[in-house]
């Protein structure tokens, strides 16, 4: 008699541990569901934040960094053609117009097809908000700087204010950058072409960034003081930026991290 309640008991608490088990696992699941809906929120809003200060870049029209000076270059060129018609432009664009912002949806979409076919593993969904995300907020951006008399300032408020654009970017990118979900397809590139070639990272970017400066200048991109300014200003204040923004994106999810920690120990 006492073994057959020992052995009811039994079950009855080998029963409750598998409930609690999978109440435990169905309540990691939603913790990690919401942790991801947190750094796709925080992914959004740095690649936002970025865009603005591209915006500046682009309304000052004293140059920018080398990315932006070939999406610009590509949006004056395309808008010579007869791609300004489509209908989709005018969708995107509320107008006939190329914006800088379909040209660089254009160019990441592009590159996002070239990393599918050589190293589709590379592709998160950091990469694929950028894809559809970054075009559509730089036009945004542009309308928004639009309302303040940029263009009109003079040559020494232009370069502050590029300047500042350069900061707002690294604010923007350390944010981006602590989410975790991936780069933009134009930031996998290098990676793959060191993988592929061997050849140090650092020499990888340069060479890029020559060839979008080269490509872009060639295309009627904007070169000038402003790009001198992006290129020795924007690396230092990333570095500057990348411990707080590390520090605000822990703040903002560190209650799940914390405990996912503890129960890694």
């Amino acid at each position: 008699m006492c073994r057959i309640n020992d052995c009811k008991w039994g079950q009855i608490i080998f029963t409750a541990e598998n409930v609690i088990k999978y109440l435990v696992k169905e309540e990691e699941k939603m913790k990690q569901g919401l942790n991801l809906a947190k750094r796709i929120v925080l992914f959004f809003l740095g690649m936002s934040i970025i865009q603005l200060g591209v915006a500046l870049f682009l309304k000052t029209n004293i140059g920018s960094d080398p990315f932006t000076v070939f999406t610009q270059g590509l949006s004056i060129t395309l808008n010579k053609t007869g791609l300004k018609d489509f209908s989709f432009v005018q969708m995107l664009a509320g107008k006939s117009e190329v914006t800088p912002g379909i040209a660089n949806m254009i160019i990441l979409i592009v590159l996002f097809v070239i990393i599918l076919f050589t190293e589709k593993k590379r592709i998160k969904i950091g990469t694929l908000i950028c894809v559809v995300g970054v075009g559509p907020i730089i036009d945004f951006g542009v309308k928004v700087i639009s309302y303040f008399p940029v263009e009109s300032y003079n040559y020494v408020i232009k370069m502050i204010l590029l300047l500042v654009g350069c900061f707002i970017i690294a604010i923007g990118f350390s944010i981006l950058s602590a989410s975790n979900l991936g780069v933009a397809p134009n930031d996998i590139i290098p990676f793959i072409i060191q993988d592929k070639t061997k050849i140090e990272y650092r020499w990888v970017r340069i060479s890029l960034d020559a060839v979008f400066l080269i490509g872009g200048f060639l295309l009627g991109g904007k070169v000038g003081i402003g790009t001198i300014i992006a290129m020795l200003s924007t690396g230092p204040f990333i570095q500057l930026c990348l411990p707080y923004g590390e520090k605000c994106v822990n703040l903002i999810l560190g209650s799940y991290e914390t405990k996912t920690e503890e129960v890694a120990a």
